[in-house]
Parts: structure tokens; sequence; C-alpha cells
């Protein structure tokens, strides 16, 4: 794929700063042969600079006011989406697009469709095989933009067009730049950069720009009461040789296989701030409940069991240390809440209570084999002077930064020094954070670029960052991808068959496919995705999981408002249109088994139980007023094979849109379903 234009970030910096970015140099990017993935690639275009990444649809909304992208001024901009439309055979297929704005749509060089508002093309034929399809879009002037691209066949009404139909070359030039930069730029907030080097004029105020800025680090707290001052040693030492990909660095740079001594006197200070916290011994029968638990609450999707050892297939994090890590009582407390002194935390809130935790405490405990030999003997007094001067609290405490270079000053240098240097002797008494080649360049191509964009985001983009960062699809699919969840079928089936669960009607099914997160910008109210992502929900929309889906209060606005926009959709659902008495009458019967769809066997409606459930229980109507969108209950009604193919949700109408209800509205599906919804309108739970 061609693309015109290079990858530009803005700049609001000073003159002189600006002269000091210049001494980083942009990395030249690697040769990389094509290579073809799903998606699409997207450049923005505004204020005559662009910006590159890859994007899953072609949709979009931005509200007035608001960047497209984080590397662009706000205001007018235009988007173009390229890609190829991949087809198993010939087929025919028209393509609509709803737009605030104007967009024109060109398949394998002709121009289907063009306009503003709602514009449908005529038929058009996919060629088996690649189509090139280019979107291209224009914001108004005034207003919030956005589009969706849509389209439809004889085997299917209209519907968006799927991730899993695109595939772009990630090879190309300036997706690879863009993607570069985004990068660093991450990396630049995570690894907390700024909190040792000081850069008050790159940085927004606290709570706006990136929000990754605004992470924070586990509060030190009490952790002689927590923590196994040979393991703390050990981690101080050298994070990464316990945890792959940890935040935080080699602070000091002692002899490889060695426990520093200036390591082991920070673990002494810190054991010594608390008394250890003796439990009781542990109850070994609660091992394979524990065991089951972690495998049935998806502990398993994100971590390797505590008897595994060596590398892992799917890049889960160990747990082999955790007896050595922890005090018994301080785990089970942790399990039970683990953002309580770490809110950027990325293991989850899963709001066990005080039986399941202690089942998994002594599940990880007794099954733990890693051991750490104990460290040279610490001095807690040398320690305490080491937490003032080794930068510790910068990041821990939130203290300014006092005892490395200001930002600016590295930058002089070409970052290609101190903690950016490629060895040890570059590096000389920097810390550590153990970058590949490609996070180094990543972090010189954004400190080249400039530093503009911190002072901005995209909240399509930080759902996308956060739904990578927290892995979301370790435990639900996503655009064609299984989860890692479902893939560790003979890991799983020992530790279940230890502790098997109670089978019964009403009772939790352990094999239970959960939901695809696909479509789920479209399928939720964003008001409602942000309680359930935060894990404050009132209620379990499918209480037949024995699956939990854990809280992650400090993301949640930030990816239900992403998911949204991402998928074309306003944060504020339009005015709901005044109910018909007739309609919510005949939804009612729609409803039931006496002239109806007998949707009530599997769904239960409010305080109704549903009449015979089986295998296939289903939601409670009566969330469905505050849980989803219009756009997505009607498509999902019609063809919900389409939407996931492991649904036990039957389709009742026919390709030409009709059911076998002639009583309604002469067999009109669109029209029975619309009044099936005003009829759950009238519900409140």
């Amino acid at each position: 794929m061609k693309f015109a234009a290079c990858f530009v970030l803005i700049a609001f910096l000073s003159p002189s700063l600006r002269a000091q970015e210049g001494a980083v140099k942009t990395p030249a990017l690697t040769e990389a042969a094509p290579a073809l993935k799903p998606g699409l690639a997207l450049t923005f275009t505004a204020g005559g600079k662009s910006d590159t990444r890859t994007a899953r649809l072609v949709a979009l909304e931005v509200p007035a006011s608001q960047p497209a992208t984080p590397f662009l001024p706000a205001g007018p901009f235009a988007a173009k989406w390229e890609a190829d439309i991949v087809s198993d055979m010939r087929a025919e297929f028209r393509f609509a697009a709803e737009v605030q704005g104007a967009v024109k749509v060109v398949l394998n060089g002709a121009t289907i469709l063009e306009g503003s508002a709602r514009v449908e093309s005529p038929a058009v034929k996919l060629q088996k095989g690649a189509n090139k399809l280019a979107v291209e879009f224009t914001s108004p002037a005034k207003g919030d933009a956005l589009l969706r691209l849509l389209w439809a066949s004889k085997e299917f009404s209209w519907e968006p067009v799927p991730p899993t139909a695109f595939q772009h070359n990630v090879s190309a030039a300036d997706l690879r730049t863009g993607e570069r930069v985004r990068a660093g730029r991450l990396l630049f907030a995570e690894l907390r950069c700024a909190a040792c080097h000081e850069a008050a004029a790159l940085l927004p105020a606290r709570g706006e720009g990136l929000p990754e800025l605004a992470q924070d680090a586990p509060q030190f707290g009490e952790l002689g009461a927590k923590f196994n001052e040979p393991w703390l040693a050990a981690w101080i030492n050298d994070p990464h040789a316990i945890r792959p990909h940890a935040l935080m660095p080699k602070v000091f740079d002692g002899k490889p296989g060695q426990i520093d001594e200036r390591a082991a006197d920070l673990a002494a200070y810190f054991v010594s701030l608390g008394a250890r916290a003796e439990g009781q011994p542990l109850d070994g029968a609660l091992v394979p409940q524990g065991g089951a638990l972690f495998a049935d609450f998806g502990c398993i999707a994100c971590h390797t069991r505590p008897d595994a050892d060596g590398k892992d297939a799917h890049d889960r994090t160990p747990l082999a240390h955790v007896r050595a890590k922890w005090q018994t009582p301080a785990l089970t407390e942790y399990l039970k809440d683990p953002a309580k002194n770490f809110a950027w935390s990325r293991m989850p809130h899963f709001r066990l209570s005080d039986d399941e935790a202690a089942k998994l405490t002594a599940y990880l405990f007794l099954s733990a084999k890693r051991e750490f030999p104990a460290a040279p003997k610490g001095d807690a007094t040398r320690g305490a002077q080491l937490l003032a001067t080794s930068g510790c609290l910068n990041c821990h405490a939130g203290l300014p930064p006092t005892t490395a270079p200001a930002l600016a000053a590295t930058l002089k240098t070409g970052w290609t020094k101190g903690c950016l240097a490629p060895d040890a002797t570059a590096r000389g008494k920097a810390p550590d954070f153990a970058f590949t080649p490609a996070q180094r360049d990543a972090l010189a191509a954004f400190a080249a670029s400039g530093f503009a964009s911190l002072k901005q985001d995209a909240p399509a983009e930080f759902a996308e960052r956060q739904i990578a960062s927290l892995r979301c699809t370790a435990c639900h699919a996503r655009d064609g991808q299984a989860s890692v969840w479902s893939q560790l079928e003979n890991e799983m089936a020992p530790l279940q068959a230890a502790a098997p669960l109670e089978e019964g009607e009403g009772k939790p099914i352990a094999s239970t496919a959960l939901p695809q997160l696909t479509w789920l910008g479209e399928k939720l109210q964003p008001a409602w995705m942000v309680e359930f992502i935060a894990g404050h929900g009132k209620y379990k929309p499918r209480p037949w999981l024995i699956a939990r889906m854990p809280g992650f209060a400090a993301a949640a606005d930030g990816i239900a408002n992403g998911l949204a926009l991402e998928h074309g959709f306003p944060l504020t659902p339009a005015p709901a249109s005044a109910l018909a008495p007739e309609k919510v009458r005949a939804g009612e019967t729609l409803l039931g088994e006496n002239g109806g769809f007998n949707c009530l066997q599997c769904h239960a409606l409010g305080e109704r139980a549903a009449t015979a459930v089986f295998e296939a229980p289903a939601p409670n109507f009566a969330y469905v007023r505050e849980r989803l969108r219009k756009e997505y209950f009607d498509r999902w009604l019609l063809q919900p094979l389409r939407i996931d193919p492991e649904t036990k949700m039957p389709r009742f109408a026919d390709d030409d849109g009709k059911t076998p209800l002639t009583d309604f509205f002469d067999g009109k599906a669109s029209e029975q379903y619309d009044a099936i919804w005003q009829y759950l309108q009238t519900f409140k739970k």
C-alpha cells in the first residue's frame, strides 16, 4: 500500500527545548518483508501533517473540539482507511455509510459510494481473494465527526464490515513509523521517565493528556508484613529475572548472578518497617479447591501454574515465586483487593470472598516451588539512606525528581547514554530497564518527534492500549482470535477434576464460553459498561458462568468510552423515541409462548424465571434497557450466528427478513423485534 504523507508530530514546545530534542535522531527503520495481518491502515491528516496507525474497523466518532489522534491538533481533519477486503468466493454485496461529514468509498479502483448522511451503493461484486478498499472521510466543519461502514448481501442484512474481513500490510513504512512512535510514547509513560527526569514543561496537568502518565507505582506500606526478605533482595537486585516485562528497572549494577549489597540493604530496611505477619498454618485440604478456582476464574489465562517452570507459549506471568515472595496473610488480603495500594495494578479485582481467597492462597502457596537463597546480610540504616538517594521515592512516593538529570539535559546527549544505552558501559550507573533494541528505537523515535502528544489523547487508542496491557483477550475471544483461556483445556482439566463443580439446574456451568469482545463498543451502553468494567455492577448478567468479570477501576471509563467511539457511536445515546402502546402490547405477546417466539423459555423477565433453561441459559430481559444499544439488539435478533458462531440463540427470521409469526406486522422481523424492544423499555431493574 502507498501512503503519500510521512508521520510528523505537532510541536507546542519552546524553541530552546525543540532544539534540544533535535539532538535525538530518529532511528532508521529496519527492512521488513511484507506481512499481511487483520485490520486496516488508517491515516489522519490535519494542519498539513499526517499520522498513520492500525485500525480494526472503518468506523469512528470524534467529539467536537477533540483531536482525532494524539499527534495532530483538534479541529477539522481527513481520514483514509486502506486495506484489502478478503472474500472466500465471488459474491455480490451492497455497501452503505452512516456519516457526519463526507465519505467516498473506492473498491478495486472504482468509486462505489460518495456523499454524506446515509449513503448506499448499488450491488457490487467482490472477487475471490483480496479486493482493494480505500475509504476517504472528511470531518464536518463543526460538530462531531462520525462514520460507520456497513455491508449487506443476500445472506445477511446490514451490519458493520467486521474486522475479520480486512487485511493490511503491517510492514508499510508509514504505518511502522506511526506505531513505533506510539510504542515509545507509551513506554515513556509506563516507565515513568518523568518521575526521575524533571520535565515539567513537557507534561500536562495532573489527570489530563495521556492517561498512562497518571499511573502510580506500588506503595511501600508495611513491606515487612507482606514480603520475605530474600525475595525482596532478589527483586530489587533484578526484577526482570523474576517477572518478564516488569516495569521496574534494575537499579544497581552489581555482578551478574549475585545479589548486590545495596539491594540487600534496601530489603533489610523495608523488612524493618513492619512486623512479620504470621498466619495460621495453611490447610492442605483447600489446595484442590483453590486449584479449581484458579482454573475456573481464569487466573490460569494470565498466569502459569505455581508449580510450572520454564518458558510459556502464551507469555503468561509466572507464579513459581509466590511462596518465596509473600507472607500468608498478606497474600490473602492482596487477592481480595489488589488495587488497595496500587490503583493502576494490572492484577484485577475479583471481589473474592474470604473463603475463596483462602482457597486460592492455599493452592498458590503450597504449590509454588521456586526458592530464593538468602542474600548478603543487609544493613537497614544504609538501606534508609539508599531509599533517599537511589530514586525509589520518585516513583513509589511521588516525590519530585532530585537524583537524575533533567530530561532536557538527557536530550542534548541524543538519548544514547544512561537508561537508553545499549550496553552496561555506556549506561554507567543509570537504571537498567532491559530494553530490547526495538524499545530503544521506539523511545528515540518518540523523543525525536516531539513530546506534544503527551498533552492530549484519543479515547479509542487508550481503549486499545488497555485491552492489550490488561490482557483482555486472555479470557475473551476477539476479532476471530481464540482466547488464551480456551486453549488451556489440558492444563485446566486436572485442576477442575480435583474439585468438580456441583451440577444441577441453576448451578454454574464451567465450560460455557465467555462473551466475545469484538462488538463491545456497539453492543453496550457506555454508562453501564463503565460500571461493569470497574467491577461496580450490581448484578451478574450471566449468573450461570462460574467465571467472574473482575474489576479494572482505574481504566474503566477510558476503555468504555474509547470502545464506543472506536465503533462510531456517541457517548450519549440519542433521545429514545416515544413508545407506541400497540407495539408494546405486541412485544409482550411476541416474547411469550402463546403466539410468540417463546423467548421466556431461556430468558428470565424481571422476577419471572425462565421456564425451561436446560443447557441454554440467557440474560434476564429486564437488563436490556440499561445494557444494550438498539443497533446491536436489532442486529443480534436478526442473525445471532453472524455475531457469535457459538451462540445457542436461534435465528427466527429468514433471508427475506420474515418470521413465521404472520399475525404481527405481516411477519416482518424488524417490526416484530422493534415491538419486543419497546416492550422491554417498560422494564426497570
